[in-house]
């Protein structure tokens, strides 16, 4: 299990290389403006979209000028929120921890985390889970992506600085049966190869829906 502190030591430290390197890495990426467009129209109207792990805002950015003008943008590393926040002055951002959210249960409308979990381990995935879980309001949808396979990724320097991050990649099976566990059920799972900029391995997105009890 991956310390907190590694995580938001390594962000808030790239914070700006972050932003300088991926800030417009959806203008070259098809498969997600595609299946970002669909989730997007499929959520209009459904009441606030939360995106989890911003970053520098740019997914954030993108559904926004879908139409979902009432986003918010959440990441771990208070650098990346500021660092969205100037960028994208517009929308709201904030720190928050998928693994202990602040946010009261049933309120949210649909929540995405594109690549948000890469730092977790499967018990963490499936706390993140049961929050994401907890804040949705019933039938809220919920969309997610990670990379594929068994490998864990440790990186003592990233985007030239020193760091102590690992990435974890996951088997889809796996992370079926949690999503399943905690009372998700799944609307469709996709998958891509890398594009020639990214890191070579099979990406996986998982669209999911809260069930009603």
């Amino acid at each position: 299990m991956q310390e907190q502190r590694n995580i938001i030591e390594c962000y808030n430290k790239t914070a700006e290389n972050y932003a300088d390197k991926f800030l417009n890495e959806l203008d070259h990426k098809h498969f997600d403006r595609i299946i970002l467009t669909a989730f997007c129209e499929q959520n209009k109207n459904k009441g606030q979209l939360i995106d989890f792990g911003c970053g520098p805002g740019q997914t954030t950015y993108f559904i926004y000028k879908c139409g979902l003008e009432n986003v918010i943008g959440t990441d771990l590393s208070d650098e990346m929120v500021k660092v969205a926040k100037r960028h994208n002055p517009k929308i709201n951002f904030e720190q928050a921890d998928l693994l202990n959210l602040k946010y009261k249960e049933n309120t949210l409308g649909s929540a995405i985390a594109f690549y948000a979990i890469v730092h977790f381990d499967y018990s963490q995935i499936k706390t993140a889970l049961t929050e994401v879980h907890r804040i949705l309001v019933d039938k809220g949808e919920f969309m997610f992506s990670f990379h594929i396979g068994n490998e864990i990724v440790h990186l003592d320097n990233f985007l030239d600085k020193e760091v102590n991050i690992k990435f974890q990649f996951f088997e889809v099976d796996r992370i079926k049966a949690l999503i399943e566990e905690v009372g998700f059920e799944i609307v469709d799972i996709l998958k891509r190869q890398p594009y020639e900029t990214e890191h070579q391995t099979e990406r996986a997105y998982i669209w999911t829906r809260k069930n009603i009890h």
